[in-house]
Order: C-alpha cells, then structure tokens, then sequence
C-alpha cells in the first residue's frame, strides 16, 4: 500500500521545497517564495495543471517589487489587496504582501491515510496573519485546504483576499463557471468586449460589433487578447477548467459567502507573449483595495477576530459529463 506520504528534505532553484503525495497526486510547495504551491500533477497521466511562465524561472522575490517580472505561475496567496494601491497612509504592493515573503512551516501530520501540512506567514505593512492547512487524502484526486486569516492589530483591519491558481491551457478547453453578472475591469486590445465596468451576463461578452463572445471557450494564442473581468453574481462557489480533448479537468470549489466574485484573468497571447488562465477566488472586487472600499466589497476583521474556510481542488479525468463535475464540487 502506498498511501499518503510528506518530504520537507527537497529544494528547488535553492527554495525549500515541501513535497506532498498520495497515489494520485504529488505537489510541491516551496516555502520561502509565499509559499507558492508550484507544481499539481496527476501523477497517473504525468501532467501538471499549473502554468509555469517559460520566460520566469523562480528566483528569490523582493517584498515591494512589480509581481508581474517575478511571476512564474503556479498557485499564490494574495492579500490585502490585488493591484498595488495607496490606502490609509500606505502603499501595498502589487498582489499584496505574503506571495514574496518566506512562511513558517510545521507537519501536523504524516500518515499512510492523510499528510498535513500547516503553514503561515505575518504581513509587513497590514496587522495579518496567514494560516493555511493542506491535506492530502489516501486514493483521492483532492487538494483540502483550510485558510485562517487573522487581524492581530489594535483597530479594524480592511482588506481583500485571493486565491490565485494559474493553469494550464490549450485551444479547445472550457471554463464552466456558474455566474450572472459579470465586470470587465480591462479588454485587450482597445476595449475589445467594453471599457472599464462594462457588464455581460455570463457566458457571452459582447465586441464592438455587436457580435457575442462565449467566454467559457479557450481560443488559441494567435487571438491576441488578454482580460481580467469579475464575475460578481455567483449562484454557486466553484468552477471548473476541463479539457473535452483528453477527458481531464480541474476544479475548485470555495464558500461563496466569503468568496464573492471570481476574477478571470484570461491570457491568449495578448500579454507579455504568454498564454495561462487564471481563475482566482476573491472576498473582493475591483482589484485595488482602496476601490474595493469605496465599492463596499471587500473583508473586514476587528482586532483579534479570524476568518476560516474551507476549499478543496479536485481534479478529475476518463470522463467528460460537466453535471459530474458539478455534483462532486458541490460536495
């Protein structure tokens, strides 16, 4: 029996790296830079479902710097805001603070049925504290996760938080995303499907010839455009990336009371030459924390006070019926 099993004994391009496996799945977390997950594979078809930016080695990351010439993909924390912005006094880095920084890490448990894996990090600028537990079960294709953010300051602390995961894409695959109203925050080129605040009913956007755009489908690179819109009205937490091709797929599924929007950052070539979905969680829209506030969409802790959730990504393949995927995200 193989089981579950956890080697804190790796590194990688000089990064401390966690390696967490079962008979499924094996990931890799490396602890000094966020504690970024950077690998998820499904070890029983080789394949990772994370992007990994070809021009963007992992290399030690500066707190402060313009995440966009460090980011290499893989999984990433974000908070207290997404975009850099000036708010009460201070400036908070782009993506926030914990995605550069090096976490603390301890092994809750390293069994043949279950590995857990704590790990946790302080802000610089915000009064915070980051806990995230990550389990991996015996036999199964799902990453648990358990998120405690803390205020361990003096007075009421706002912020916005996100799950930033970047995947892996091909022409041909589909975002299933159950959704209402959606936001454009930015379309490339030229305000392709609308400026800043225009809204769509998901899944089709609509270009300025009138023509809709079903954003559930994954075009080819060659389409050069890149957007980051919100989906603001979600009937359900979760979503799914599948690849109808080789019958595979990834999901995730989150509390939407907490998570209220998803945040489709869809790069098809039109940014930077590269070509990634990311499908990201927040508590919070537009992506400044300081708009956020003003928009009245955002979290807030009062000294001492905690927010906990649970997610879990789930990976499933040999069958292609969306409504299974929902079922099993909806557990």
């Amino acid at each position: 029996m193989v089981g579950c099993k956890v080697d804190v004994n790796w590194s990688y391009r000089g990064f401390n790296t966690i390696i967490m496996e079962n008979e499924n799945l094996r990931l890799s977390i490396l602890v000094d830079y966020g504690a970024k997950v950077f690998e998820l594979i499904d070890k029983s078809i080789s394949h990772d479902f994370l992007y990994h930016n070809p021009r963007v080695e992992p290399r030690v990351p500066v707190y402060g710097v313009n995440v966009d010439n460090w980011w290499c993909g893989g999984i990433d924390e974000a908070i207290p805001t997404g975009h850099p912005c000036y708010y009460k006094g201070e400036n908070y880095p782009y993506l926030g603070e914990v995605w550069s920084l090096p976490w603390n890490y301890k092994i809750e448990k390293d069994e043949t049925d279950e590995v857990v894996v704590h790990l946790w990090r302080t802000t610089v600028i915000a009064p915070l504290r980051v806990d995230r537990w990550i389990t991996l079960k015996q036999n199964k294709r799902i990453v648990y996760m358990h998120h405690k953010i803390t205020n361990i300051g003096y007075s009421k602390q706002e912020f916005i938080w996100g799950i930033h995961p970047s995947f892996y894409i091909e022409p041909g695959y589909r975002i299933e995303l159950p959704a209402g109203n959606v936001m454009v925050h930015e379309s490339l080129p030229n305000d392709r499907l609308g400026s800043k605040g225009t809204k769509y009913v998901w899944p089709y956007a609509v270009d300025k010839n009138g023509n809709k755009v079903d954003m559930r489908e994954v075009p080819p690179p060659t389409v050069q455009t890149s957007d980051l819109h919100y989906a603001i009205q979600l009937k359900e937490g979760w979503f799914a990336l599948i690849d109808p091709k080789n019958r595979r797929a990834i999901g995730m599924c989150f509390p939407k009371e907490i998570f209220k929007a998803v945040w489709l950052w869809l790069v098809y070539g039109g940014w930077r030459g590269l070509y990634c979905a990311a499908i990201e969680p927040w508590t919070g829209y537009p992506a400044r924390l300081d708009e956020a506030v003003r928009e009245g969409v955002y979290s807030e802790l009062s000294p001492n006070e905690s927010l906990e959730c649970d997610t879990r990504i789930v990976i499933f393949h040999k069958f292609s019926d969306i409504e299974e995927i929902k079922n099993n995200l909806r557990s």
